[in-house]
């Protein structure tokens, strides 16, 4: 059962942190920003990042466990790392973000871009994002990445891809659709929603799973 901790006290207000302390997950930046992973982003220990998704987005402990497993490679000896440890290139962060530049692109792979921002929502007409508008967006990035000569991604890179695609989707969907408040708040200041954040109900790692396989559908059957 996923743990829950209401905010009576004021504890997990929202207050961005400085960008120089952040990465280019939107995720992580938001559970610092409010305060459920230390606000200043330094010496986060994977314990905490699983503690974090159980309580903040009610994931269960083995899709938290799962998602966290990737962080262990940019562990420092001590078992700690910082959220800009995530901007390494190849280990988890990868081409073809939906709203990050590649990291040849000038090596700014963590700032989000309001241009590729504005195309993930055309991408939707302006409306919420679903598993159909997502992988509209997986598939148009994927071209532009080849057009611009970047390097096909690894088996491994591609999976961490395919996850991260339909991640904020699995936590933040209501009746298939992420709204667009959920949207603007998520990316543009890397906060969840009150609505996400009182959710209870369990996000499973079959769920997630399942996303992934209707993004694949409308990407390569349906072709979006």
């Amino acid at each position: 059962m996923a743990r829950r901790r209401h905010n009576t006290t004021r504890e997990h207000d929202y207050i961005r942190g400085r960008a120089e302390d952040r990465g280019p997950c939107p995720a992580l930046n938001a559970l610092a920003n409010q305060n459920y992973l230390p606000r200043d982003g330094r010496n986060v220990t994977v314990a905490q990042v699983e503690a974090a998704l159980r309580e903040a987005l009610s994931m269960t402990s083995h899709l938290a466990a799962r998602t966290t497993g990737q962080l262990k490679a940019i562990l420092r000896p001590d078992g700690t790392f910082d959220l800009t440890d995530l901007r390494k290139h190849g280990t988890i962060e990868h081409d073809r973000s939906f709203t990050r530049l590649d990291h040849r692109q000038g090596g700014d792979n963590y700032t989000l871009q309001p241009d590729m921002f504005q195309a993930l929502l055309n991408d939707a007409d302006g409306g919420p994002l679903t598993v159909k508008t997502l992988a509209r967006t997986y598939r148009r990035r994927a071209e532009e990445h080849k057009r611009s000569g970047g390097q096909p991604l690894s088996l491994r890179m591609r999976f961490i891809n395919l996850g991260q695609s339909v991640s904020f989707y699995s936590v933040a969907q209501i009746d298939g659709k992420i709204p667009r408040e959920a949207v603007d708040a998520f990316y543009l200041d890397e906060r969840f929603t009150d609505q996400i954040l009182e959710e209870t109900r369990p996000r499973t790692l079959l769920r997630m799973m399942g996303n992934m396989l209707k993004l694949l559908f409308f990407v390569y059957i349906v072709r979006v």
